[in-house]
C-alpha cells in the first residue's frame, strides 16, 4: 500500500464521504475508505490483511478476524480518550428491562495473556469500540392498520402471512437469524431458549419455518447492503423489513411515511468498531492511532448521530451537535425544529420523537447482541439453502 495513506475498510453506514472528508481536513494524512457489504468487509478482513491498515466493522466478527490472526492488539495508552469510553451494553446492564443473549462487546474487548479476548480488563484490546445501536424493522403504518395490526409492534409480525410477499430481509445471517428467531419464538412457531445459541434442533425447527415462508414468496428481496434496503423500502414491493438505522432516515429523507418499531421482545444490538491490521508497519501504524483519536472527538460521533448511531464517548458528541440535535437523537426529546440527516436536508420533522426513547432507554432493551453463535457453520449451511430457494 501507498505511503501516507490510510487504508480503511468497512461498511457505508460508517465509512461516509462526509467523515472522510472531515477526517481528511483534520489529520496529516490521506486516507482512502473501501466500502464493502458485510460479508464481504469480513471475507476481506479475514482473508487479506495486507490489504488494509484498518477494518471497521462489528464487533460479532471479532470471532473470525482474531482467530484468524488478521488483526493485531490495540494499545489502550495510545488512545486519549479510553478512561471515557462505556461500551454500549454498559446501560443494558444497569437499567435492563429484557434478558439479553448473544456475546456482549466486552466479552471480546480485551486481550488476555493467554492472548485469547476475554473481559478482564488488560493493557491491549483487540477493537476500539466506536458507534453502537438498538436495531429493528420498519414498516408502513397505513399499510399495518388497513391489515388490522396493532400496537405493541413485535418481531411476530416479519412472519405474520398478512404480509406475505412484501417483506424483506438482510443476507447477514448474524443479524436475520437471530431477528428471525425472536420472530418465529414469538409467533409460537418455534421453541427456541437462546435466539443467540441455538442448537442443531432448534435451527432446523427455525429452517423449517423459514424454508416454507420462502418456498411461497412471503419474502419479496433480500438485501445485501444499505444502500439496498433503501431502493427496497422506498420502491413499490417492500412495505415491512429489518432495517439499518441509517437507511430508515435516508428512506425518511424521501418523504416516505415509515415507522420504527420499538418491539415489545426488545432489539438487536450491535457494536462497531475499529481494529488494526496485522500487516499494518510502524508508519500505518501511527497514522491508525491518530484516526482511532479523531474518531472520540466528537465530529465523527456528530456525523454517525444524524444517521441514529450512538457512540462510546457521549460527551465530545453532545459539544458537537446543535441542543435540538443533541435532545432528539440521544434525549428521545420531540425535535425542536426540523433535523437534517447524512442523507436528506430533512430527516426529522418538528415535534417528532425517536422510538424507544432515550438512548439509555433503548439500549436497556437490547433483546439479543448480534453473534457468531457455536453452531454457526451449520446455521451458515442451512442460511444458504434459504437464500436458494425462489418463491
Amino acid at each position: 500500500m501507498s505511503p501516507g495513506i490510510l487504508k480503511v475498510i468497512g461498511t457505508s453506514v460508517t465509512l461516509t464521504e462526509q467523515l472522510r472528508r472531515q477526517a481528511t481536513r483534520d489529520l496529516p494524512f490521506r486516507i482512502d475508505f473501501e466500502v464493502l457489504d458485510g460479508l464481504s468487509c469480513q471475507r476481506r478482513g479475514i482473508m487479506s490483511p495486507d490489504t488494509y491498515d484498518v477494518y471497521d466493522q462489528w464487533f460479532h466478527s471479532l470471532d473470525l478476524l482474531w482467530t484468524a490472526g488478521s488483526i493485531q492488539p490495540i494499545e489502550t495508552a495510545r488512545i486519549k480518550r479510553w478512561n471515557q469510553i462505556s461500551l454500549s451494553h454498559d446501560h443494558a446492564v444497569s437499567q435492563a428491562e429484557v434478558r439479553s443473549y448473544g456475546t456482549r462487546p466486552a466479552d471480546m474487548l480485551f486481550v488476555q495473556e493467554d492472548f485469547m479476548l476475554g473481559p478482564a480488563p488488560t493493557p491491549m484490546i483487540s477493537m476500539l469500540p466506536t458507534t453502537y445501536n438498538a436495531d429493528s424493522f420498519a414498516y408502513m403504518p397505513d399499510i399495518a392498520g388497513n391489515l388490522g395490526f396493532s400496537m405493541p409492534e413485535s418481531w411476530a409480525w416479519l412472519l405474520d402471512e398478512r404480509w406475505h410477499g412484501r417483506c424483506t430481509l438482510s443476507q447477514d445471517p448474524a443479524g436475520s437469524a437471530v431477528e428471525l428467531a425472536l420472530a418465529a419464538r414469538s409467533a409460537g412457531l418455534v421453541d427456541v431458549n437462546d435466539p443467540s445459541n441455538m442448537s442443531i434442533e432448534e435451527i432446523d425447527a427455525l429452517f423449517d419455518v423459514l424454508l416454507a415462508r420462502q418456498r411461497t414468496g412471503h419474502f419479496s428481496r433480500l438485501w445485501v447492503s444499505s444502500e439496498d434496503s433503501i431502493r427496497f423500502l422506498s420502491g413499490p414491493g417492500c412495505v415491512i423489513g429489518s432495517l439499518w438505522s441509517p437507511a430508515y432516515y435516508a428512506v425518511r429523507g424521501m418523504g416516505r411515511d415509515l415507522v420504527y418499531a420499538a418491539p415489545r421482545e426488545g432489539y438487536r444490538g450491535w457494536q462497531s468498531g475499529l481494529s488494526l491490521s496485522v500487516a499494518a508497519t510502524a508508519e500505518k501504524q501511527e497514522m491508525a492511532y491518530a484516526y482511532f483519536n479523531w474518531w472520540l472527538e466528537g465530529v465523527a460521533g456528530a456525523i454517525m448521530a444524524r444517521q441514529g448511531y450512538y457512540m462510546s464517548v457521549v460527551e465530545p458528541v453532545k459539544q458537537s451537535l446543535s441542543p435540538a440535535e443533541w435532545n432528539y437523537w440521544y434525549g428521545g426529546l420531540p425535535a425542536a425544529h426540523d433535523l437534517p440527516g447524512l442523507a436528506a436536508p430533512v430527516v426529522v420533522r418538528a415535534g417528532e420523537r425517536r422510538e424507544g426513547g432515550d438512548y439509555k432507554e433503548r439500549v436497556s432493551r437490547i433483546a439479543v447482541w448480534s453473534t457468531i453463535m457455536p453452531e454457526h457453520n451449520y446455521l451458515a449451511r442451512r442460511w444458504r439453502e434459504f437464500l436458494g430457494i425462489r418463491g
